[in-house]
């Protein structure tokens, strides 16, 4: 369970064109009522996570992806007033100002870029690697998870110490079983958009002897909080991101009750 305690601080800023970005900010705030996985009575499990709201410095809205171009990026931002931070959480932001990221990172000063894909359309792989090669240049870390859930430790020391931090990325339960019921269960490490804390509620004091009952809660609890990542099939990972997502909420139960078959593809649950 977690500690009040931080590990350290960092200063985190956004920029995005998508209300998910809000999601994650406030899973970090942890104001009361974000979550509502215990209505209509709140059984309080967020409470030893704290709030990290003294840690965002900046949260910006801006133009998302369109077709319509941005031509003078400068221009644009020009009149917003960019705090310094250490991390920059970049969400569905126009492509245009996204190419123009050296200058974005100029004027917050920021050493690592988080910039999660929760639709294929928020960043093509060409323009992502288009980016990349600007960050190597000027050596800021960077992670484009692909959805967020996904993010792992690897992609750099700051990005490592903000999973370490906030308890966010690719989700991790601990459990107490009971026989074979989930005595108790919460997260050690959440999806980023708080959807793991959910999910827990909605399944502690389940079974685990039938799986296809136990997934079909996580599955429902899953949609239900619910996970806004795109139903459109993305053609790098040869599926919706929204599914790629469910895996992730299945998989963290599986690993932490000890459930061998947690069946991953689509096509196995189909029988095919």
């Amino acid at each position: 369970m977690f500690a009040t305690s931080q590990v350290m601080f960092l200063r985190i800023a956004a920029i995005y064109g998508d209300v998910f970005a809000e999601r994650v900010m406030g899973n970090l705030i942890n104001f009361k009522n974000f979550c509502t996985g215990c209505e209509p009575v709140c059984s309080e499990c967020r409470k030893g996570y704290g709030s990290y709201v003294g840690d965002i410095v900046g949260i910006h809205q801006v133009e998302p992806p369109s077709p319509t171009m941005i031509e003078e990026a400068e221009e644009y931002f020009k009149d917003m007033n960019f705090n310094e931070c250490d991390l920059l959480l970049v969400v569905a932001i126009h492509h245009d100002l996204l190419a123009s990221i050296d200058y974005i990172i100029e004027r917050t000063g920021a050493k690592a870029i988080l910039a999660p894909i929760e639709d294929p359309t928020w960043i093509p792989p060409g323009l992502r690697e288009q980016v990349k090669e600007t960050l190597d240049k000027i050596g800021i870390e960077y992670a484009f998870p692909k959805p967020f859930c996904t993010l792992e430790p690897g992609e750099g020391k700051l990005i490592d110490e903000f999973m370490e931090t906030y308890k966010v990325g690719k989700p991790i339960h601990y459990v107490d079983m009971k026989g074979t019921d989930i005595a108790e269960i919460g997260p050690l490490r959440s999806a980023p958009c708080g959807c793991t804390w959910y999910v827990s509620q909605k399944i502690r004091g389940k079974s685990i002897a039938d799986t296809d009952v136990l997934f079909d809660e996580i599955a429902k609890a899953h949609h239900s909080y619910p996970c806004t990542a795109s139903m459109a099939k993305d053609r790098e990972v040869g599926d919706a991101l929204l599914h790629v997502a469910g895996y992730n909420a299945r998989y963290a139960v599986c690993e932490a009750t000890g459930i061998e078959d947690c069946r991953s593809a689509p096509e196995k649950e189909k029988g095919h």
